[in-house]
């Protein structure tokens, strides 16, 4: 019996601003970058699970454009058991839009970062059918604002690119209402 869970999906909004996110992130020009957000901070650290480890060299050895969001001293790895609990969130920062190149890049992390939590002895369709939720901080800017959009998926792995694809077609992937977008530089006073 198929487990009715492994063919939903969702797409939700997901509330995130630029307090959410390290300093280096927000700071990085828009050119398509993608960082890996830690699962937690603590104290200015950013703790990853520890499978997370050589997942960013390995994407970054087939292309992805990719990168912690936190410095190397300033991050700690966690050890946890149970592969479905690993996998199960992803969270992503991304500077710039989501063009089909970041999306396929984010579909790549998404694949290989499920394969490391579940182990590398797992089949193909054992990936492609895990389900995961990814968060993503699509992060904007103009020499006067930002713009952060958070956008939170859950489907199988397998169809996590197709899910974005539809989610950003379906609305304006930077045009948010008043109200989302954090300035860049104090606001002048009225005269």
């Amino acid at each position: 019996m198929a487990d009715a869970y492994s063919s939903q999906k969702r797409v939700t909004r997901w509330d995130v601003s630029g307090g959410d996110l390290p300093t280096p992130v927000l700071a990085t020009p828009t050119n398509g970058r993608l960082f890996l957000l830690p699962d937690k901070t603590v104290d200015g650290v950013g703790i990853y699970k520890d499978d997370v480890a050589g997942l960013v060299k390995t994407l970054k050895h087939i292309g992805v454009d990719i990168d912690f969001a936190v410095a190397r001293e300033d991050r700690r790895y966690l050890s946890e058991y149970g592969a479905a609990d690993v996998a199960a969130v992803i969270t992503l920062a991304v500077a710039g839009n989501l063009t089909g190149d970041v999306i396929k890049g984010i579909a790549t992390t998404v694949w290989h970062r499920v394969r490391s939590a579940i182990g590398a002895e797992s089949t193909q369709e054992e990936v492609d059918s895990a389900n995961v939720t990814v968060r993503i901080a699509e992060i904007v800017r103009n020499e006067h604002e930002t713009v952060i959009r958070g956008l939170e998926i859950t489907s199988r792995a397998a169809n996590i690119e197709g899910v974005i694809r539809d989610a950003i077609s379906s609305g304006s992937p930077t045009q948010l209402p008043p109200g989302t977008s954090e300035s860049t530089e104090p606001e002048e006073a009225p005269e």
